[in-house]
């Protein structure tokens, strides 16, 4: 098993960028970026900007929630210029909902990866891995 230069297998080093990636992004920018800037195994690169593609990938993903709440918002208002109500919002509590599913999606794909990480599988995720090889050196 390969050793990283901190001591710690790299599929140990790589499940930690994961899991990381769960619950802090300072702390993953910190872990991937030594991972990017001080180790060799290609392997373990990919698997970090993995982590940070993936990460970046929900963020843009939940934020599509508060940009429809808004979007209904703006509708509300011309609604109110002719007369009505002036109040649009996601029906059933539709936004929470939406959040929390996108939320445990996110847990769901780093934990697996992390846990993947551990014996130096990878998950397949054809448009992220595409996009990696298409972009790493």
């Amino acid at each position: 098993m390969e050793k990283s230069r901190v001591g710690i297998s790299v599929g140990l080093l790589a499940a930690g960028v994961y899991f990381l990636a769960m619950v802090n992004t300072t702390a993953l920018i910190i872990a991937a970026g030594y991972v990017l800037l001080f180790e060799s195994n290609e392997w373990l690169k990919k698997s970090a900007l993995k982590a940070v593609v993936v990460a970046i990938a929900f963020a843009l993903v939940a934020m599509i929630v508060p940009l429809g709440s808004s979007i209904l918002g703006v509708f509300g208002g011309i609604g109110a210029l002719f007369g009505g109500s002036g109040y649009l919002a996601w029906p059933l509590g539709l936004s929470s909902i939406l959040t929390g599913v996108i939320s445990v999606a996110q847990i769901i794909v780093l934990g697996t990866l992390g846990l993947r990480a551990l014996r130096q599988n990878e998950l397949k995720l054809s448009k992220i891995d595409e996009l990696i090889e298409r972009h790493a050196a």
